[in-house]
């Protein structure tokens, strides 16, 4: 089956490329970070984007069609600047920053350590100034654990592993076992791992990324089955318009990273077959829009083309016959754990997150035809209330053809950039390190603050139409207005645009009041919704 590894990797390798600073006599030679060497918009370089290194490294030696940096000695030479940039801007502790001076951020000192390494081995260098780099950084990596996000504490994982094919040292390999034990056990019963409290498909690729990474250095069959749970969970969130992910996913991610699927193929999983050949196959068929075109430019420096590199470089001519996906054959399929539910029938398929208020993507045939993702309250001053907020507080109800929600709108405020709040960023973060990485956490991402506009909602499945009822009340007036797909939580990797953002939405006209009904009615043979508002008080 040929997939569009190469010609996505083609077509966008020229814009990692241009990331890096390629002047062997600039004293920021081997920077990933553009907005530093280059625009002068950043006073430190953004460690986690070293990563672009690896893809030069990939590009320099594999063979395949097309590919003009293949044993390129300019493509050579940049990928092992990028690795003794790498070692220049460590913190004496071991780690890198990534948004600002003095983080020690916990994802570019696990991403670029795995990078570097990768780097290290693919070019054949030998330096042991960078191994002493490398080992410092993995010394960090075993004492520090990511609690939140998974796909972060997965990649040290691969990152420790990576060292120690280098190093042959015990104290690597215990670290990096010790680590895996502990994740492994916090798997959950569906497939999938948390990241901040719940289940996101483009951030659960990442770790799948890792966690085959790692297996294909070890050759560690105890992995194999956390593959295929991964896998199992993941293929219910491929779409029929061949997208994945979305709305719907505790960070809204709507990227897929390759690689893991790949690795799968090798052991006959068929699930990841049906997932490359949904979200990879032939290139002409995604020409007008590929939904990944849509990742910026730092996430392709990121770990996005590398595994598209990585996924290219174990492909194999001769692959297991895929399986059909979910989204392809009637089912009905409710996750409990993640507050997920899957289902399609002879006219379309749709997908709905109850805990994060009842968001619901539905799908006819190969078209998107309804994104809803509830309602705001827009108090003013960037204060805004949701119901599609990852809310484990929610009271659920499911049946065969209907669920309901319900609960408390989060109320959000919104946070904009400003000179004082850089220079005090800068001042705290020189006094206490990463110690106020927790503090920022918690102001952008776990914003958990309910304001008194009780919801409920409730979704009907009909065989031809789907039915909402949301209900909102309160002690004091306010003015519902239809919620965007823009996310009110911070997600660096999010909001990437899609086909969703074009979806129509005309439920504008809603009254003031104390108590509202709104009632949807999607009609899937002429893919439109109406609506009727009902002010009670």
């Amino acid at each position: 089956m040929k997939s569009n590894y190469a010609d996505f990797v083609l077509k966008n390798a020229p814009r990692v490329i241009t990331q890096i600073d390629r002047d062997p006599n600039s004293k920021t030679y081997g920077s990933c970070d553009r907005n530093f060497w280059h625009l002068k918009t950043r006073d430190f370089s953004s460690a986690i984007l070293q990563q672009s290194g690896l893809v030069l490294a990939l590009l320099y030696s594999n063979d395949f069609e097309g590919n003009v940096y293949y044993k390129n000695e300019n493509i050579k030479e940049w990928a092992v600047a990028t690795v003794y940039y790498w070692a220049k801007v460590q913190l004496k502790d071991g780690s890198f920053n990534e948004y600002y001076p003095h983080e020690h951020g916990f994802p570019p000192t696990a991403f670029s350590l795995f990078s570097a390494c990768e780097i290290y081995k693919k070019l054949k260098l030998k330096d042991e100034m960078l191994v002493s780099k490398m080992a410092k950084t993995a010394h960090y990596l075993v004492e520090h654990i990511e609690e939140n996000a998974f796909n972060q504490e997965m990649a040290s994982i691969a990152a420790l592993y990576s060292f120690y094919t280098i190093v042959k040292k015990e104290w690597v390999k215990e670290g990096c076992e010790r680590k895996l034990k502990r994740i492994l056990a916090m798997q959950k019963k569906e497939g999938w791992f948390p990241e901040y409290g719940g289940a996101d498909i483009g951030y659960l690729s990442v770790t799948l990324d890792m966690l085959a990474a790692y297996y294909s250095m070890s050759g560690d069959e105890a992995v194999v089955e956390p593959i295929n749970q991964i896998i199992g969970f993941i293929k219910y969130f491929v779409h029929p318009d061949a997208t994945a992910g979305g709305e719907y996913g505790a960070r809204n991610t709507t990227y897929c990273l390759p690689f893991g699927f790949q690795a799968a193929i090798s052991w006959k999983n068929q699930d990841a077959a049906a997932i490359k050949q949904a979200l990879y196959g032939a290139y002409d068929w995604h020409r007008n829009f590929y939904f990944m075109d849509s990742v910026d430019d730092r996430y392709f420096s990121h770990y996005l083309l590398h595994s598209f590199l990585r996924a290219l470089e174990i492909e194999q001519a001769q692959e297991v016959e895929p399986a059909v996906l979910p989204c392809f054959e009637n089912h009905y399929k409710y996750f409990e754990e993640s507050g997920l539910i899957s289902c399609t029938n002879e006219n379309y398929h749709s997908i709905i997150s109850l805990q994060k208020g009842g968001i619901i993507k539905v799908w006819k045939g190969k078209k998107e035809i309804m994104l809803d993702c509830g309602y705001r309250v827009d108090f003013g001053g960037g204060c805004v209330a949701a119901m599609n907020w990852l809310d484990p507080s929610y009271s659920i109800h499911v049946e065969k053809a209907s669920v309901s929600v319900a609960g408390y709108m989060n109320r959000v405020t919104l946070k904009m950039p400003s000179p004082i709040l850089h220079m005090g960023l800068r001042v705290i973060s020189f006094l206490l390190g990463n110690k106020i990485i927790g503090f920022l956490k918690r102001k952008l991402i776990f914003v958990d603050q309910h304001c008194d506009i009780r919801f409920t909602r409730k979704i009907i499945w009909k065989e031809k139409q789907i039915l909402i009822e949301d209900e909102f009340e309160s002690d004091q007036e306010y003015r519902l207005i239809h919620a965007t797909n823009m996310s009110l939580r911070h997600v660096a990797s999010g909001k990437f645009f899609g086909k969703s953002d074009l979806l129509d939405r005309k439920n504008k006209d809603i009254p003031r009041a104390k108590k509202v009904i709104v009632k949807t009615e999607l009609d899937i043979a002429a893919e439109r919704a109406t609506y009727q508002n009902e002010k009670l008080v």
